[in-house]
């Protein structure tokens, strides 16, 4: 029986790049577990020839002695199967190549780890996987006219966080191509939302202030919002006001981080989740402005959350929307997760702390933005998510420091 035989012969396939982060016992105890099938090859360089050859619904590779080279496998698998979900096994490895690993996997792994560890992780991706894949949210994202690209500018900047060689001056001259996005970045970084003490003039400065990551997002948060302009048939909320609010929600994010000491891609993934937490409200209001103000209306009268009405209206949250285009641009899934499950973070899987923790807790703990009808916008704290998650104690300090920002925010 040929390998494509037997794939359709079980319910999910997992190919395995075997390496010596991986044992042989733990892979065959998963796959008897779950009737799994499951491929080994020994090279990770032919895993681009297998993948482009058959379809699987999950990669687990080992990190060699080489890993810039196995990233770089990696990242060219996200371009050729990004449905397939992507898990790593990894110990030992810097602080570059794991932040690395968290942009480009569902899930990463110690090397010691059990065949149950493996087994719930990747559960976990593929559930979240097939709540963003639903048909009805590709369906409406499929009716949507304009959808926007992904700017050169962001795909330039990723190459150049992958080198570890660009100065600072090297990333403020690719921004600086665009002079529309190099003025809209500092504008940005001179806002309330970075408190900085004093004024940023050159962008080189605001790259060494605030690192390469935050300005790629920066960036790429920009041209989004931009791509969706407000029309003058729109009045029921500002869109510059939720991007304002989103900066703010994700500068929160950020913080909420560092208070429990998260790494730092961690940090940045709930940055830029913050970022475009409410990306998907823009993009419902900007391609039915009359169906959207109705939507909203709904809630305001049956005093329901807005992501409930819009579900039960147009088939789609705003939150699903969202996390689905990010899902196309194939952005960091812990970033996808996060949008996705803002407003009900209990519907996650995970149960540690994760970027969508930060970002749930932002959104719930900082004022919404004023529309006309007077709806719920933002998230209702789920006491019932952070006490899963084992962080309630760090609640009194979360609520004070939205405070803080609040007030930041209102004095200027």
């Amino acid at each position: 029986m040929d390998a494509k035989a037997k794939l359709a012969l079980h319910e999910k396939s997992i190919l395995v790049c075997r390496s010596a982060s991986i044992r042989d016992e733990v892979i065959n105890t998963v796959a008897d577990l779950n009737h799994w099938f499951v491929e080994r090859i020994d090279d990770e360089t032919a895993l681009v020839e297998r993948v482009q050859s058959y379809r699987y619904d999950v990669l687990i590779v080992g990190i060699s002695d080489n890993p810039d080279r196995t990233l770089s496998v990696l990242s060219k698998m996200v371009e050729l199967s990004p449905d397939t979900i992507r898990i790593v096994v990894a110990g030992g490895l810097s602080p570059s190549h794991a932040a690395r690993v968290s942009e480009l996997s569902h899930s990463s792994l110690p090397e010691e780890c059990s065949d149950i560890q493996i087994s719930i992780a990747v559960e976990q991706a593929l559930k979240v996987g097939g709540l963003i894949k639903k048909p009805e949210i590709k369906a409406f994202i499929g009716s949507v006219e304009r959808l926007p690209s992904l700017p050169d500018i962001y795909e330039e900047l990723n190459l150049a966080l992958v080198s570890g060689k660009a100065s600072a001056r090297d990333i403020a001259k690719i921004v600086e191509r665009d002079p529309v996005m190099s003025a809209k970045v500092l504008q940005l970084v001179n806002s309330a939302f970075f408190g900085l003490e004093r004024h940023i003039y050159r962008l080189n400065e605001a790259v060494t202030i605030l690192g390469v990551r935050l300005i790629r997002d920066l960036t790429l948060s920009s041209h989004l919002f931009e791509a969706f302009p407000q029309s003058a048939e729109w009045t029921s909320f500002s869109f510059a006001q939720i991007h304002n609010r989103s900066m703010l929600v994700a500068r929160f994010a950020q913080d909420i981080c560092r208070s429990v000491k998260a790494d730092r891609h961690i940090q940045g993934q709930a940055f830029l989740a913050g970022l475009l937490h409410d990306f998907g409200m823009i993009v419902l209001a900007a391609n039915d402005p009359g169906e959207y103000r109705e939507v909203l209306n709904k809630a305001a009268e049956l005093n329901q959350p807005l992501y409930v009405v819009e579900k039960m209206t147009l088939g789609v949250s705003h939150a699903e929307a969202g996390a689905y285009l990010l899902g196309l641009w194939n952005l960091p899934p812990k970033v996808i997760e996060a949008v996705l499950f803002h407003h009900f973070p209990s519907s996650c899987p995970a149960d540690d702390f994760q970027p969508l923790t930060a970002v749930h807790v932002a959104d719930a703990l900082l004022p919404s933005v004023d529309n006309v009808m007077g709806c719920s916008i933002s998230s209702a704290l789920s006491l019932k998510y952070i006490e899963r998650a084992g962080f309630k104690e760090h609640l009194k300090q979360w609520e004070m420091m939205a405070s803080e920002y609040s007030q930041r925010i209102a004095s200027h």
